[in-house]
């Protein structure tokens, strides 16, 4: 096995032990600025070109992720995540723990398709767990569904998650589009979270009881603070009703001048925030659209944010600083170095040559070949995480190369060499997010969970993972199986 430019192996090797823990005692750097650091240290350890490594930067997939912060950033500044979670969960007195946990888990998932399965986590959690405590529900089983649910329901669409928007960029020269890839995956999500949901109900139906321990203390502490519940403390109140915002500032009163649009006007400052909504639902629903009709995912993406923004700036003559503010810059900056690290570590042509040796055996057109392939992603991604294994797969130049007309090698990629290339990226993109689920420390979403849960409930790895690990294998092959099954319905 030949090896070029050697010294890209241990900056992948230090760049990946970054990755894999937020902060090391030792070099307390982070995701992010370990990310970005390799990067340079790519570039200047001369494994790439500045120019080569700026072209490896996937500025489609940065596009696509910063256009839908933005929208999501817009969705809860205006109050409408906050209006869907008093009317689905805060306010409805219906909810049994087994009826709650459906309706988490179907929420969940269906917004993580659209909204990526970090934001949903991030959204739902403390609600969920608030809910819980107030009912005197175990908050556990609730927990471990919004997790899941958000990866299965993430794996959807080409916009559910970060591992899926990469490929949304590396699978454009295949020809997969926004809507053929929803075809196939809709429908595994679909049954895959069902089949999940039923198996939560099944595992933790000891928790789900309304008798438990757990309940017992709830309820008592409930009854002793009667008087705080009904005037909700600042450390339990999670959603602001309007109620709340009577009392404003002279500064934050419009003048007439600011109340107008175009000329038009004076209106009142609650018709054009009921204004703004609705254009704020209708640029999002555009933007599905604009995705549906295969328009440049990354363009339209982005599209779709700066529209939010000038309408917000016309409508409610607001400066969109306050949204800047919010977006996840550091996942932008972590993408931007994983990029040039990973192309690095292609130029040493050990990801291609490894990837060539089960090349045989990976082969999608068989059914052998698709358990395998799942396997090897499936371990790969927990190795590795899902987004650089992605990355590796997904810039891998499979075995042989061909030549341009000037007699220089051009990377045919590994993907195309796996049977059809746009089932192969389907595959990928589904197996690489639910693998996510084997155990709690298998994706970020499931972190985000365990993390902004803990003051509730301090769910362990053994808690998570024992129904993580068996169920997962069986969605992950369920799902693989569905998409296979309509890919070869639809194709002949």
């Amino acid at each position: 096995m030949a090896v070029e430019k050697f010294q890209q192996i241990p900056i992948f090797i230090i760049a990946w032990l970054l990755i894999m823990k937020e902060k090391w005692e030792w070099f307390p750097i982070g995701r992010t600025g370990g990310s970005i650091l390799m990067g340079v240290v790519t570039v200047a350890a001369k494994t790439m070109e500045p120019e080569e490594a700026f072209d490896a930067i996937e500025y489609s997939t940065l596009a696509l992720l910063w256009g839908m912060m933005i929208l999501v950033e817009y969705l809860k500044d205006d109050a409408l995540f906050d209006g869907l979670m008093d009317k689905f969960f805060l306010k409805n007195d219906t909810l049994t723990p087994t009826k709650l946990l459906w309706l988490v888990s179907m929420f969940c998932g269906s917004f993580s398709a659209l909204f990526t399965n970090d934001t949903m986590c991030i959204a739902l959690t403390k609600v969920i767990c608030h809910v819980c405590t107030k009912r005197g529900y175990h908050p556990g089983p609730f927990m471990v569904a919004i997790a899941m649910s958000a990866n299965i329901g993430s794996g959807a669409t080409l916009i559910g998650n970060p591992q899926n928007a990469i490929i949304a960029a590396l699978s454009e020269a295949s020809g997969l589009s926004f809507a053929k890839f929803l075809v196939y995956s809709l429908l595994a999500a679909a049954v895959c979270l069902v089949i999940n949901t039923f198996a939560l109900q099944l595992w933790f139906a000891e928790d789900l009881r309304t008798d438990t321990e757990f309940a017992r203390i709830a309820s008592e502490k409930n009854r002793g603070s009667k008087v705080q519940d009904a005037n909700e403390s600042d450390s339990t109140k999670l959603i602001v009703s309007s109620e709340d915002t009577d009392i404003v500032t002279l500064e934050e009163l419009p003048s007439l001048e600011d109340s107008s649009i175009c000329c038009f006007g004076p209106f009142q400052r609650e018709t054009l925030q009921n204004l703004f909504r609705r254009l704020l639902v209708v640029t999002i629903i555009l933007t599905l659209v604009a995705f549906l009709a295969d328009f440049e995912i990354g363009w339209t993406a982005a599209g779709g944010g700066v529209a939010a923004m000038a309408l917000d700036a016309v409508v409610n003559h607001k400066s969109p600083e306050r949204i800047l503010a919010r977006v996840n810059w550091e996942l932008l900056i972590f993408f931007s170095g994983l990029f040039v690290v990973i192309a690095g570590l292609q130029e040493t042509q050990l990801p291609g040559e490894a990837l060539d040796m089960l090349e045989s055996h990976l082969q999608i057109d068989d059914i052998a070949g698709v358990m395998f392939f799942t396997l090897v992603v499936t371990i790969g991604c927990n190795i590795f995480n899902n987004v650089p294994f992605v990355l590796l797969m997904g810039l891998a130049c499979g075995d042989p190369y061909t030549e341009s007309s000037s007699g220089e090698p051009i990377c045919t990629p590994f993907m195309s060499s796996l049977g059809d290339e746009q089932l192969a990226w389907i595959y990928l993109a589904w197996v690489s997010t639910v693998a996510g689920n084997l155990t709690l420390m298998g994706s970020v979403a499931n972190l985000i969970v365990a993390e902004e849960g803990k003051d509730w409930f301090e769910m362990s790895f053994g808690y998570y993972s024992k129904f993580g690990l068996p169920i997962t294998i069986i969605t992950l092959y369920l799902g693989v199986a569905v998409i296979g099954t309509l890919w070869s319905l639809t194709q002949d």
